[in-house]
């Protein structure tokens, strides 16, 4: 198209007339679907294409028809988060970097609370396939491998965190038995020989990890392992009160003591506080998570820090490479961790 002709249609619905899809496409000297693919922000497109096409945008002021746009593209912009439960913090700040994320490419956050339910993780998942959104991230999931591989063989699917063991997904998460191992070694480096730790009994992923860490780096300080000393539990504070009192009680009592989350972590030193024994002297503690409560407790709360913004804007990414190409590569990102020690391990506030 001569520019003669092509000013002259531009001028023409600038003036007033309601311009199309299948207009651009013209002017621009491609087609309707190629115009598409521009306003989808679909990589594929070459660049010169793509600016010609936003260029016609801009000048003749042509506006999409929002839902015709999404009855064509099947799009929502929304993203589905499947979130165990809401009474862990720890849970919140990833939240925020999700939404952060998302944010920036345009993209609602729809939160979801499972309750570590089959039939309701099911059923908000069937969001997926009806379109109601474009693509999910989870926290924790109660379907089995094969099943989590399905789905994200279908549809744009990450987990964060605890993805599945066995499964073929993309994951955000961290190094789970380094960081133990991590803590371990400090505590032998202390010179402690006998050093429990109060693990889980749900989250598989990351407590096989953690167990593995702590149990590698006891071998490698030729320490034997006693499994007396390795105690399971479901997060929740009395739990770890009680594991406590029940490791303190044995002949040969722990020094030190490792728990896989704060929680758990303020269990223990409240148990250690009753059995009048001085946290951080006469025995060491450290969590899990680096939860806001650690920094004000008393004694404040050594602690493994996740970055756990990074890993929600992390896991946005990783979908927005499966809204790309779904059958992409699926992606294992670890982010790094960091070993906090505080009162509650002898050192000072």
């Amino acid at each position: 198209m001569n520019s003669l002709c092509y000013n002259r249609l531009v001028n023409d619905y600038t003036k007033g007339d309601k311009m199309n899809i299948k207009d651009v496409a013209r002017l621009a000297e491609t087609s309707v679907a190629t115009v598409s693919r521009v306003m989808n922000n679909d990589p594929k497109v070459a660049k010169v294409t793509r600016q010609k096409v936003l260029a016609i945008i801009e000048e003749s002021g042509y506006i999409p028809d929002a839902k015709g746009r999404s009855l064509r593209t099947q799009r929502s912009n929304k993203i589905l988060v499947l979130i165990p439960t809401m009474s862990n913090q720890f849970y919140s700040r990833i939240l925020q970097g999700v939404e952060a994320k998302a944010e920036e490419h345009g993209y609602q956050v729809l939160v979801a609370i499972t309750n570590l339910e089959v039939i309701q993780e099911e059923k908000y998942l069937d969001m997926l396939k009806s379109r109601h959104v474009d693509g999910a991230i989870s926290f924790f999931s109660t379907l089995d491998p094969h099943q989590i591989s399905e789905i994200a063989k279908k549809y744009p699917f990450v987990q964060c965190c605890e993805p599945t063991l066995g499964a073929d997904v993309s994951s955000a998460v961290i190094d789970n038995r380094e960081a133990i191992y991590e803590v371990t070694q400090d505590f032998i480096k202390k010179g402690h020989k006998r050093i429990a730790m109060i693990s889980g009994d749900y989250y598989r992923f990351s407590e096989e990890a953690r167990e593995k860490g702590y149990k590698d780096a006891l071998r490698e300080a030729n320490i034997k392992f006693d499994d007396s000393l390795l105690k399971k539990s479901f997060y929740r504070l009395k739990e770890g009160e009680s594991l406590t009192v029940e490791l303190m009680n044995q002949k040969n009592p722990p020094t030190a003591i490792i728990c896989v989350s704060d929680s758990l972590a303020i269990g223990s030193i409240t148990a250690l506080h009753k059995l009048e024994k001085k946290v951080g002297k006469d025995v060491d503690v450290i969590g899990f998570d680096n939860t806001s409560i650690t920094s004000f407790y008393y004694p404040t709360i050594s602690t493994i820090a996740q970055p756990r913004f990074d890993l929600g804007t992390t896991a946005v990414d990783l979908l927005m490479e499966k809204f790309n190409d779904n059958n992409s590569t699926n992606k294992k990102v670890i982010l790094p961790h960091t070993v906090i020690h505080r009162e509650s391990t002898g050192c000072a506030k």
